[in-house]
């Protein structure tokens, strides 16, 4: 049996990993305009599992002494087809390219390399890849499900037909997920399609009911509002987990670390929301009896990326922790260990994205040639949160 050698074999790993990070970069910038609200959940914690699966893989290429898998060659073949992907009109048409289309073609790539490595001399990459493999087709899985839902209607059930032949058609000129034989020019999407991104407003499904402003703080003597309020609040969140997923996508060129960062930044603020719906449902409540406010991603949008994430990082949550480590004593005194747990578990993650803060706006500013100092930027991204938040406690935490 003849085997690919082993510069064909980094080659091909270097273009999955390559297709995993942009990706679910497009995945995070589509993440606003995806209506269902458990979907925002699922594609929250996919983006990740993505980059993770990337981290493994350039793992192995630096084993394989490769200290630099993003060459300019890689980028080249990969990141045309991500914009030209990026030009999908709905939500599930979206969804169904990227999991019908790439995430499907990653899949058969992670096991047609299976089959044809060697057992022993590649043993460290099996692992891996029969990982990589394993989680793409569950989110492959989980997409066929979402789509049977939304996309019920004949006319959407063509438009995902349409985009995932075009999706696949485009994957096939790019040389497949793992860039070998390439076409000369990539095909072009149907007529009228042309990219939305970046979003301007985030969007919740029909079961919600969207207001503009946040919810006031309730006195914290009356423990079951505020208990109530605290959680609810948290389900608010999305709101951040949107904001990064924009920064993840509008960021180009940055080290891959970054895009890391975010996308871990990004999904914690998925399962912070997610816990505020848990434990609201534990009080005795669905998270559809109260309105969602959604005006926070809106006027961050306005800004650009680096500020968005300097906001949520310097400002938002660094200012958020009085209150955070306020209510944990208090549900610590009041024999309330659910709630005290699911607080802790905030802040343990918050302190990281701070930490995420300083390590990155600095770069980012190197990055887009920012003429203000750091000191300037900090005070006009508070003067930001103060003038346009639309959550009373974020605005109250800001003064200082």
């Amino acid at each position: 049996m003849n085997l690919p050698d082993s510069k064909q074999r980094i080659a091909q790993l270097k273009h999955l990993q390559a297709w995993e990070t942009h990706s679910a970069r497009l995945l995070g910038g589509w993440l606003p305009a995806i209506r269902l609200w458990e979907a925002k959940h699922e594609v929250g914690l996919h983006l990740w599992q993505d980059l993770e699966t990337s981290r493994e893989i350039r793992t192995r290429l630096w084993e394989l002494r490769v200290n630099r898998p993003d060459t300019a060659a890689v980028t080249a073949g990969v990141l045309p087809a991500i914009q030209i992907l990026a030009s999908a009109q709905y939500d599930f048409e979206l969804i169904a390219g990227i999991y019908l289309g790439v995430k499907q073609a990653l899949a058969q790539a992670y096991r047609d390399y299976l089959a044809k490595t060697h057992a022993t001399w590649d043993a460290p990459s099996i692992d891996i890849l029969t990982r990589a493999a394993s989680r793409k087709e569950s989110q492959i899985e989980w997409a066929e499900a979402y789509l049977q839902q939304v996309a019920y209607k004949e006319t959407d059930q063509h438009l995902v037909q349409r985009w995932t032949t075009f999706t696949r058609e485009l994957i096939a000129a790019t040389g497949s997920v793992t860039g070998e034989n390439p076409s000369i020019a990539l095909p072009t999407p149907p007529p009228g399609y042309s990219s939305r991104l970046p979003f301007g407003e985030a969007k919740r499904d029909s079961r919600f009911k969207v207001q503009l402003q946040g919810f006031e703080r309730p006195p914290v003597e009356d423990t079951d509002a505020h208990t109530l309020w605290q959680f609810v609040s948290y389900t608010m969140e999305m709101q951040a987990a949107e904001t990064l997923g924009s920064v993840l996508w509008e960021v180009d060129g940055m080290d891959w670390e970054f895009y890391y960062d975010i996308a871990r930044h990004c999904h914690d603020e998925c399962r912070h929301c997610k816990m505020g719906e848990e434990r609201v449902r534990e009080l005795g409540h669905e998270i559809h009896e109260f309105p969602q406010f959604v005006g926070n991603y809106a006027w961050r949008q306005i800004y650009d990326p680096m500020r968005r994430y300097a906001m949520l990082t310097y400002i938002i949550e660094q200012d958020s922790f009085a209150l955070k480590h306020e209510t944990y004593k208090n549900y610590v005194q009041l024999n309330d260990h659910a709630s005290a747990e699911a607080i802790l578990y905030d802040i343990i993650d918050e302190t990281m994205h701070v930490r995420w803060g300083t390590k990155w706006v600095g770069k980012l500013m190197e990055h887009q040639k920012e003429t203000l100092s750091l000191d300037d930027i900090i005070f006009e991204c508070r003067q930001a949160v103060l003038d346009n938040s639309l959550a009373p406690a974020q605005r109250s935490s800001a003064k200082k």
